[in-house]
């Protein structure tokens, strides 16, 4: 890249003992320059707001095996004695209830045993002396049948499990675009700090040929006093380019870390001498728009909430219907006792629940309905969106690429124009303003294509982020 040669060369004719030399400088560099995959690397492996996505990952898995927990078998044993009175007897039941996934089924199996002696209102109680054992199971016919608050739970806790996932890609998606500019301003303004440098230099070494000049009495000394201006004038550039490029090494720290997870400061002799330009060509955009509508992480978010939201509808429409549960049970006593408990019992039985108004079914119902439709709305808005932000990112790479193109041309021409004015200078037919100016027009070209640069790359990071690829 020729931007920083042409800022640093600017032509930059040095005052070397009676006249003006044009010797090209360079910025000495310690170390490896910084890269942008050193940044994505760091901030994808330490930045915080990742380990954060990873928490509501974790979370959402924590919720789907809570939700799973319904599912538990549940054991439950009671006992009661009655140690003083006309009817002394005791009773030790136990019982294991397994709800299941089919149809919103629950299965039971249980032991009691019943001794003493019992008023007949509560011969139920009594067993044989090796007790009873028992099974049964509660089929629910509408409602609870296609689907219950269990399985609703289970199936909104696995989509929320995936949305999370999905939110975890898209802040990856958008800290790689975030981290990219960030890096690219870092970049940008370290090389202004160059130029700026390279601009400053070049009037210092004139002062000390114009001082050279003026004391043999071959030149006014207006013109040491003039250029003494042009130092000063550098100076105070360089000063708000050094503050440009603090505060971009400031918000690039936010992606580099140490491994304790704090901030690091890049290096100044970390700037790239160079910002890549490139070309790139005009893409198939209605096939990137398709790729961004299958691939874009907060697509994927919201589709995973959509389905959610669909559960909950299919669950509250099915809350409206009554509750019709069929009964059946097998019971078995054991052991010795009254002839009567020996047979096996075999039972069935229904129940109908079901309120009246049914207003709280109805109303969730409506709200179910309302929070999907929500969601259809914020997709289609979604979709419209991504279309849009995949077109716009292609007209600005498009203008940064042309951008770049053009700051090329008017680097190569404003370094010439200051090259023949300073031997214009240096041969008398020039003066100190138009060698100025035209030198603070090849670093203004240096600058502006340094910019264009930076902007192309920004633009390319955009673009890559809008069609859901990423960087």
């Amino acid at each position: 890249m020729r931007v920083l040669v042409g800022a640093i060369a600017l032509g930059l004719g040095l005052w070397s003992g009676t006249g003006l030399a044009a010797q090209p400088a360079t910025v000495p560099s310690t170390g490896s320059p910084l890269t942008l995959n050193d940044v994505l690397v760091a901030a994808g492996a330490t930045h915080p707001q990742l380990e954060a996505a990873e928490r509501d990952i974790e979370a959402a898995r924590g919720d789907r095996l809570a939700a799973r927990g319904a599912w538990d078998p549940v054991v439950s044993v009671g006992g009661r004695w009655g140690l003083r009175g006309y009817y002394e007897n005791g009773q030790l039941d136990t019982v294991v209830r397994q709800a299941t996934p089919l149809w919103g089924v629950g299965a039971y199996a249980g032991y009691r045993v019943g001794w003493g002696s019992f008023p007949v209102y509560k011969g139920q109680l009594q067993t044989l002396s090796g007790g009873e054992l028992r099974a049964g199971i509660d089929v629910p016919l509408w409602k609870d049948g296609p689907i219950d608050a269990r399985r609703a739970k289970v199936q909104q806790t696995r989509a929320k499990v995936s949305s999370a996932e999905c939110k975890r890609q898209a802040t990856r998606l958008k800290l790689g675009q975030q981290a990219a500019k960030a890096y690219w301003r870092w970049v940008a303004t370290g090389q202004e700090v160059r130029i700026q440098e390279a601009l400053l230099e070049v009037a210092k070494e004139r002062q000390e040929g114009l001082r050279e000049q003026a004391a043999l009495g071959s030149l006014p000394e207006i013109f040491v006093v003039d250029n003494r201006r042009l130092v000063l004038d550098r100076e105070a550039k360089l000063v708000s380019a050094q503050q440009d490029f603090r505060e971009a090494t400031l918000a690039l720290s936010l992606f580099l870390r140490d491994p304790g997870k704090n901030p690091v400061r890049a290096a100044d002799h970390e700037v790239p001498l160079a910002i890549p330009g490139g070309y790139a060509d005009a893409p198939d955009i209605e096939a990137d728009i398709g790729f961004a509508l299958r691939e874009r992480p907060e697509l994927c978010s919201l589709l995973m909430d959509r389905q959610a939201a669909r559960v909950e509808v299919r669950l509250q429409r099915n809350q409206r219907a009554p509750a019709i549960n069929g009964q059946a049970f097998v019971a078995r006593d054991l052991g010795d006792g009254p002839a009567e408990l020996a047979p096996t019992e075999f039972a069935a039985g229904f129940s109908v629940k079901m309120p009246l108004a049914l207003r709280q079914a109805r109303g969730n119902y409506l709200a179910a309905q309302a929070g999907a439709r929500r969601l259809d709305a914020q997709l289609r808005g979604l979709r419209d969106r991504i279309g849009v932000e995949v077109r716009q990112a292609w007209v600005d790479l498009d203008t940064a690429q042309r951008q770049v193109a053009v700051t090329t041309q008017q680097v190569a021409v404003a370094q010439t124009l200051a090259d023949a004015e300073r031997e214009k200078f240096r041969q008398g037919a020039s003066d100190l303003v138009i060698v100025n100016l035209r030198e603070i027009a090849a670093a203004n070209a240096a600058r502006l294509e340094v910019e264009a640069r930076a902007a192309y790359q920004t633009a390319r990071a955009d673009y890559l982020t809008a069609t859901g690829r990423g960087l």
